[in-house]
């Protein structure tokens, strides 16, 4: 490990640009789920958390940089080193689940258990044009995959059927208001997808930087950054709570 702290040594990498450090931050804590997939899980009583995150940042058009703030990250998870599964960013809803089902990878668990799972990443710096106008059907999945089922099966009348097992999505987004409300539908509104997301909203630029360049200790940080990020992209088993964060 190379940074003591993940979060914290990317929010200093991205210092000298124009996004909002909230933007940095939640699209920092999207690439870390990115990683960790459906391979890493808390247990909670009856209940299984997974760490994917439905991020989406939000914005009015040319204010806040939303879509500077994702490039950086988009550089991580593309590093051929980490092997991350990315959703294309205009596709139809057949092909998406098609990429889902092809994603899936069989890992051995710390325990020496085999599992399989099929963990995906949509990042999308316009995702009003990766979910399509009032797209119900791609919305309805969406909702379905948020909840990391063990087993979802798609039947089609012509290709057959596809069984996913071990479902993993996770979405890191950006749109203005007035194009996330003309593509959603109103039953989407207020529950189902957006129920699911975490808006992140700023109103401006945090300063304007002519000089966006990276300096040679920028460089050194950014490959810091990514082999940690491998370290990361290995983790797997579950998360055990300590007595004291229970009570």
């Amino acid at each position: 490990r190379q940074c003591a702290d993940w979060i914290d040594s990317y929010l200093k990498l991205t210092e000298n640009t124009e996004p909002p450090e909230i933007f940095h931050k939640w699209v920092a804590i999207s690439c870390i789920a990115a990683c960790l997939q459906r391979k890493c899980v808390l247990p909670w009583g009856r209940l299984r958390f997974y760490p994917n995150l439905y991020v989406v940042l939000i914005a009015p058009p040319g204010r806040a940089r939303k879509g500077t703030a994702m490039d950086p990250v988009m550089q991580f998870l593309e590093e051929p080193r980490l092997n991350i599964r990315l959703a294309a960013e205009a596709i139809t809803r057949e092909q998406l689940i098609r990429e889902l089902q092809n994603s899936e990878e069989i890992i051995t668990l710390p325990d020496g258990r085999l599992m399989s799972h099929c963990s995906l990443t949509i990042c999308n710096s316009e995702l009003t044009v990766f979910l399509g106008y009032k797209n119900p059907q791609l919305i309805d999945d969406l909702t379905d995959w948020y909840d990391c089922k063990r087993r979802w099966i798609y039947r089609t009348k012509t290709s057959g059927e596809y069984e996913i097992s071990g479902v993993w999505v996770n979405i890191l987004g950006a749109t203005t208001p007035e194009l996330l409300r003309s593509s959603l539908p109103p039953v989407a509104i207020g529950g189902g997808l957006t129920s699911r997301m975490v808006f992140v909203y700023a109103g401006q630029k945090r300063r304007t930087v002519p000089d966006p360049f990276l300096t040679k200790e920028d460089l050194i940080l950014e490959e810091y950054l990514v082999n940690d990020l491998e370290g990361i992209r290995i983790l797997a088993g579950e998360y055990q709570p300590t007595e004291d964060y229970i009570t």
